[in-house]
């Protein structure tokens, strides 16, 4: 995997507008503007339409809620209007080819020192990538190459690395929000901690539904837009396989919530990694069974060897009409604060 780091000297005098915050210390740039899950992709009308997709194919997973949802939105902007967005999180320069009308060619030219320009024309350097060029917390891309085949290779070979450089910058631009240790709900984690011997991290706005230490279940929840992240423990392995973890995960919302149900369609179980353990992820959609309600889920099945339990984490989001991914992320990442007494102890 290349990685090209845009330093000062790869920035041309035509670009003016940065060029203090660029050179200046990391303390004295803006922090990042925009939403954490969107993308502003600088280029042409003509390459807009390609690069959405090569850009989408990189860093985007779908969501069913049903209707199909992407965790980052692509926002498509012109060349000229460079320097109002070159500040935001998730920024992406692209062009294809070498035409002098091309305004995106032009403004890739500017950013880049000659020999990164024609390495990315005539070498196979076509995806460039930094942080925090022009504000703190950002991610910058240039995306150049002399045809869309070229480019598209290369989305397809480093797109998995992208997608971790995107993912992370989200999580830990979500985490500053959403974990701040001036609000989080230390006194309940701990007697968490205390009573089960596991905890996780729980954020101001969220209220505890259901604390049964005889079904070894506890549920929380925050309303509107309603979110609900619940952990069910049992002593012992209680999966084998696929089929033995789809049985077990498919019976908990029936059992513990009542009312709902997690449906077939779109129903999927992989194996996956939760925190530091081995797990099977499952993703789908919830339906309840006395109102027309319903929306999309995600759970983690996993085994603590230390304690020999099995523990699912279940997350799940109710906001109809609305954008659902960005607060099924958060609640997810709730869950992986998820931590057992002898990972504290670690």
């Amino acid at each position: 995997m290349i990685q090209f780091i845009l330093k000062k000297t790869m920035l041309r005098y035509s670009l003016t507008f940065g060029l203090f915050l660029f050179f200046g210390c990391q303390d004295t740039k803006p922090s990042a503007q925009g939403g954490d899950n969107e993308v502003v992709l600088i280029a042409s009308k003509y390459d807009q339409v390609f690069l959405m997709k090569a850009v989408s194919m990189m860093i985007n997973d779908t969501l069913f809620t049903p209707q199909p949802e992407e965790h980052f939105k692509i926002i498509p902007i012109e060349p000229d209007r460079f320097n109002d967005v070159s500040d935001y999180v998730n920024v992406v320069v692209g062009a294809i080819g070498d035409y002098p009308s091309n305004k995106g060619t032009s403004l890739i030219k500017s950013i880049l020192t000659n020999e990164q320009y024609l390495s990315s024309m005539n070498g196979n350097n076509h995806l460039i990538f930094s942080k925090d060029v022009f504000a703190r917390d950002q991610n910058f891309l240039v995306i150049n190459g002399p045809s869309s085949d070229k480019v598209y290779q290369a989305s397809y070979e480093q797109g998995p690395w992208l997608k971790k450089q995107f993912d992370d910058l989200f999580i830990k631009r979500q985490s500053l929000h959403l974990f701040d240790e001036s609000t989080l709900q230390a006194e309940l984690q701990t007697s968490l901690l205390s009573k089960y011997n596991w905890s996780i991290k729980i954020p101001w706005g969220y209220s505890v539904i259901r604390d049964s230490s005889d079904q070894k279940f506890f549920w929380i929840g925050r309303e509107l837009p309603f979110r609900w992240l619940a952990i069910k423990w049992e002593d012992g392995l209680v999966f084998s396989d696929s089929a033995s973890a789809r049985k077990f995960s498919k019976s908990i919302p029936l059992k513990y919530f009542r009312n709902i149900q997690y449906i077939d369609y779109k129903f999927k179980i992989k194996p996956s990694t939760f925190n530091s353990y081995g797990s099977w992820k499952i993703t789908g959609l919830w339906e309840s069974l006395n109102d027309a309600q319903g929306g999309p889920f995600i759970s983690h099945l996993f085994y603590d060897a230390d304690q020999d339990r099995s523990y699912f984490i279940h997350s799940m989001i109710f906001h109809p009409g609305k954008d659902k991914y960005l607060l099924l992320r958060q609640v997810d990442m709730i869950a992986r604060t998820f931590k057992t007494t002898t990972a504290v102890d670690k």
